[in-house]
């Protein structure tokens, strides 16, 4: 059958991802396909599209036949480290499984509440791509398992493990408490193993992300502007700074309740004279304008806002001057119903945090943001996941 790469179930992304560091790194900073213990070997004679070209930058280590990753590094066989960084990539390789309980299963004292009534359990981690072969060495050995097959789908064994990251898990625990009350790894196992188990569920009618279907061949495809698909999600760089760069020292502002009239409501950047200047925007005194909406009191004009999109609350302004300046709280809102995934928004404190800013610089700085950009796309996928096991539950189909 030869080589064959098996895939996260939840996001679609082989574990085998591989990585080619740049000159300024160490050599534990790049793997193949295999893992650790090896590297993308230079090829001089490569004509299958590998080789990068004398303009990339890319060279040959001299200790070793290594590719070392210049910037204009194409490379498929990994991901240059010019445009993802190995803190970044965190993970990436990382595998844990749902195996089915054997008849002599007992609870162990670090088993998580969901595992105990469930007819699955986790295995530990183990890391990178079997290949066809047991995936060994998983740590921590829980229930006496350090080793299992796995299979991405029904023509496996009965007691192949279903094969994930542990970070997509944890984005699939999010969403099935949120939505389910529970975290339904019964409802995962059914779905992807007694419903939806073909080559064709998983591969081809599933809704992936185009860079997955386009990565996913007999090797991965390591395209130039995907790196974001081998980025943790879980721990991000610098969204942490992000979201403390928000923190502002307001006075007066209360949740669901009007602004003051000389109360800032965001600040704007713009430049003259060669300087930048900082200045607030208030929100305009009242006006004897026709426009209806000047009119109306400020509680009256947020609570239109109340039930509008982004996008409606976008062309809305287009229309009046009266929502030229929109209050800090309404950014809040837009944030977690736009973006979810950022999880970490909602138990930002509500008086000192300047979600305008916020919601902006996600945007403006969203390609950078790449394990919140993979946090994104996976969040999309375990969502189409979770409401096909409520969809299979309603219909009786899992019980």
């Amino acid at each position: 059958m030869g080589y064959f790469e098996y895939v996260c179930q939840m996001c679609g992304v082989s574990f085998a991802i591989g990585r080619i560091r740049r000159a300024d790194e160490p050599s534990g900073s790049a793997w193949d396909y295999r893992g650790a213990e090896s590297f993308v070997e230079w090829d001089e004679d490569d004509d299958d599209g590998r080789r990068c070209g004398p303009s990339s930058g890319c060279h040959r280590d001299e200790n070793r036949q290594e590719h070392v990753a210049g910037p204009g590094c194409v490379d498929g066989r990994g991901y240059s480290g010019h445009r993802i960084s190995m803190e970044e990539m965190k993970g990436c390789r990382a595998v844990q499984c749902l195996l089915v309980k054997k008849h002599d299963w007992e609870p162990e004292p670090d088993d998580h509440s969901f595992e105990l009534d469930s007819k699955v359990f986790l295995t530990g981690l183990g890391d990178g791509s079997p290949d066809m072969s047991p995936l060994t060495n998983l740590s921590p050995r829980r229930h006496g398992i350090d080793e299992t097959w796995i299979s991405n789908t029904v023509d496996g064994g009965e007691d192949d493990g279903l094969p994930f990251h542990p970070s997509c898990f944890e984005v699939f625990k999010r969403i099935s408490t949120d939505r389910l009350g529970v975290v339904d790894i019964d409802g995962l196992w059914s779905y992807w193993r007694e419903i939806d188990g073909s080559f064709e569920a998983l591969y081809e009618s599933f809704p992936r992300d185009f860079a997955v279907k386009s990565g996913n061949e007999q090797w991965w495809n390591h395209d130039v502007g995907c790196e974001y698909l081998a980025a943790n999600p879980i721990t991000i760089p610098s969204l942490t700074e992000l979201l403390n760069s928000c923190y502002r020292q307001f006075s007066g502002w209360r949740h669901n309740e009007p602004y003051d009239a000389n109360e800032p409501v965001f600040f704007w950047r713009y430049k003259a004279s060669g300087e930048t200047h900082e200045r607030s925007h208030f929100i305009p005194p009242p006006s004897k304008s026709s426009d209806i909406f000047m009119s109306l009191p400020n509680e009256l004009r947020a609570m239109i806002l109340d039930d509008l999109s982004s996008k409606d609350i976008a062309n809305l302004r287009l229309v009046t001057p009266a929502y030229r300046q929109l209050n800090v709280s309404l950014f809040r809102r837009l944030l977690l119903e736009d973006m979810p995934w950022i999880w970490e928004a909602r138990d930002l404190p509500m008086g000192n945090t300047d979600f305008h800013r916020l919601y902006r610089l996600v945007k403006f700085c969203w390609t950078n943001l790449k394990g919140l950009r993979n946090r994104e796309r996976i969040w999309k996928d375990v969502s189409e996941v979770v409401t096909r096991i409520e969809r299979y539950r309603r219909e009786g189909k899992i019980v």
